[in-house]
């Protein structure tokens, strides 16, 4: 529901520019073919509907005349253990302020995000939280466009694009990358590969550009080795042409993730490949089984809560019409050394 100056707009609104009642305009909303006015009436009310892209507070009506600010969050997988900190920090956050939070998980279905957010549209959510699909897609920008035209914000966590289309927190993907990768470098590794999904957002894109930049830097080959994320044992297979093949890698840097790392030491496992002394592994998220996985997952720690903390005071700023100074917030990250890589030479 936007008015032509940008904000959401109400039924008052409606009444003013159709030039007849709150009354007259909730009757018709409800019953667009009633006989109680005339064709002439119900035009003005539905023209000017049409003109504010107003939509009826269906939530509001619910709670029959009661006021409970709600937020919406959209997260592509609860599968992956990175998810539930990120949700606990926005919903932690979004209590504090007075907001109840609608929680949907697409499972990386666009269909099932656009079908969520038409939900939410239709609750007359005061903004939402969004976490996008796997893979690139403009239908996803178009439902990011859409939220902003009906006066709805919009804050991307985690995942962003190249060029912003709302405000996003993250992390510099590129910068951790490369720092990851340098770290490997100065431990003493010199053939290092990257374990990477084909399957790729941008975020991990800009971490496998920061681990191309670390090798170039120090003189060294980049080896990429890919797996499908959706296709049992690829990683397996990934592993097994990098380690039997004349090249052979002393290091990993799973850029995907540490869900991909820890699947890759259990793979390494069954290989008899011993983690760290014959192959390091490295990581990215920092999750919670990262540290008590044997051995314990070198990895690059993202502060998860506050990625969702920080997005719904960002959202908050933007709902009651304040300025936010930067689109693209990133937040610090830290890496963490456990037993996964060794040094070596």
């Amino acid at each position: 529901m936007v008015k032509r100056n940008g904000t959401r707009a109400k039924i008052t609104d409606v009444a003013k520019l159709a030039g007849v009642s709150m009354a007259t305009v909730s009757c018709i909303l409800k019953d667009p073919d009633n006989n109680r006015f005339s064709d002439e009436t119900n035009k003005k009310v539905l023209s000017a509907v049409k003109e504010l892209n107003f939509r009826p507070a269906t939530f509001a009506q619910q709670m029959k005349g009661k006021t409970l600010p709600v937020i919406g969050l959209v997260i592509p997988s609860l599968m992956n253990h990175f998810y539930p900190e990120v949700t606990s920090g926005f919903t932690d956050q979004a209590n504090k302020l007075g907001y109840n939070v609608i929680f949907a998980n697409t499972d990386n279905s666009i269909e099932r995000e656009q079908s969520f957010i038409d939900t939410m549209i239709s609750l007359g959510v005061a903004g939402v939280g969004l976490c996008g699909v796997d893979l690139p897609d403009e239908r996803e920008k178009e439902l990011v466009k859409r939220l902003i035209n009906l006066g709805i914000p919009v804050v991307r966590l985690d995942r962003y694009l190249e060029e912003p289309d709302c405000p996003c927190v993250g992390l510099d993907n590129f910068r951790a990358g490369y720092f990851m990768t340098e770290k490997i470098i100065q431990l003493g590794h010199r053939n290092i590969g990257c374990l990477a999904p084909y399957e790729i957002v941008q975020i991990v894109s800009e971490r496998c550009r920061g681990y191309m930049e670390a090798m170039k830097a120090h003189g060294l080959l980049p080896k990429l080795c890919k797996f499908h994320r959706n296709e049992f044992g690829s990683i397996y297979k990934a592993l097994e042409e990098v380690w039997t093949g004349e090249d052979r890698v002393s290091a990993l840097f799973a850029i995907g993730g540490d869900i991909d790392a820890i699947e890759c030491i259990k793979c390494a496992s069954r290989l008899n490949i011993q983690v760290p002394f014959d192959l390091s592994i490295a990581g990215f998220d920092d999750i919670y089984i990262s540290e008590i996985i044997n051995p314990s997952l070198t990895t690059i720690k993202q502060p998860k809560f506050e990625i969702g903390a920080t997005a719904m005071r960002i959202l908050k700023s933007l709902i009651d019409g304040d300025d936010v100074e930067e689109e693209m917030i990133l937040l610090p990250f830290e890496y963490i050394a456990r037993e996964s890589v060794n040094a070596i030479g």
